[in-house]
């Protein structure tokens, strides 16, 4: 396992949408709920900040969903963002969404009306990155716009974690019946996957400049939250 590690501008950017909603609880269902929660509070010609366009799913399914929404998406893994390219013009979407590679700082756009940061912010270490990306988000919304965030989320030895975990990799041995490749991934991940508690991220997105902030999704280790920019 040393010589492994999680690489998005590797293989994984070709398998990833046919391999990650296997893996993770309530996939399709963490996306559908950060939709209803951005239509309930944005106008029907709001811009959409994506963190982490990755592949394009939640970008093009929410523009599909939301035709009058514009979007810009930025991700720093180039093979990624050109499958993304490559699904958003064969949707006819090039008018609506914008990708940009690279970090929150090479978007030059501001003032959007809502932004969304999902299965992103935990490949980050908590060594100031994390906060830093959280205030550039904040820094590229309007002042009491929507944020939405989910995470890997936990706290490595504690009875929680440990419970949660270990439902979570006896539901992926169950449904894909290949204990040595799931027990390799669980190694990896609490390798590489710099996930935080709940009160970690809620300080965290406190003194980014975020208010209002309440839990709205939970499988297993993945948290979900809305919030406001102060």
């Amino acid at each position: 396992m040393a010589d492994k590690e999680i690489d998005f501008d590797g293989e994984l950017s070709n398998e990833y949408d046919d391999v990650v909603p296997k893996i993770i609880p309530s996939y399709h269902s963490m996306y559908e709920l950060a939709q209803h929660l951005l239509r309930d509070k944005l106008n029907k010609d709001a811009r959409i900040l994506v963190a982490g366009a990755g592949t394009g799913k939640e970008i093009i399914d929410c523009s599909l969903n939301n035709p009058l929404w514009s979007f810009t998406g930025f991700d720093p893994a180039e093979p990624m963002l050109s499958i993304a390219k490559k699904k958003v013009v064969i949707a006819s979407l090039e008018n609506k969404i914008s990708l940009v590679h690279g970090l929150i700082n090479d978007v030059m756009e501001k003032n959007f009306d809502a932004a969304t940061s999902i299965l992103v912010m935990h490949f980050l270490p908590d060594d100031g990155s994390k906060l830093d990306f959280l205030k550039g988000i904040a820094s590229k919304i309007k002042p009491g716009a929507p944020v939405v965030l989910i995470d890997i989320e936990g706290e490595i030895g504690t009875d929680e974690y440990n419970t949660l975990n270990a439902a979570w990799r006896n539901q992926q041995i169950f449904k894909r019946n290949d204990d040595k490749k799931v027990n390799e991934e669980f190694e990896l991940r609490e390798k590489e996957v710099h996930f935080i508690s709940q009160k970690r991220i809620e300080s965290l997105m406190v003194e980014a400049g975020f208010i209002k902030i309440y839990k709205f999704f939970k499988a297993y280790l993945f948290g979900g939250y809305v919030a406001v920019k102060k």
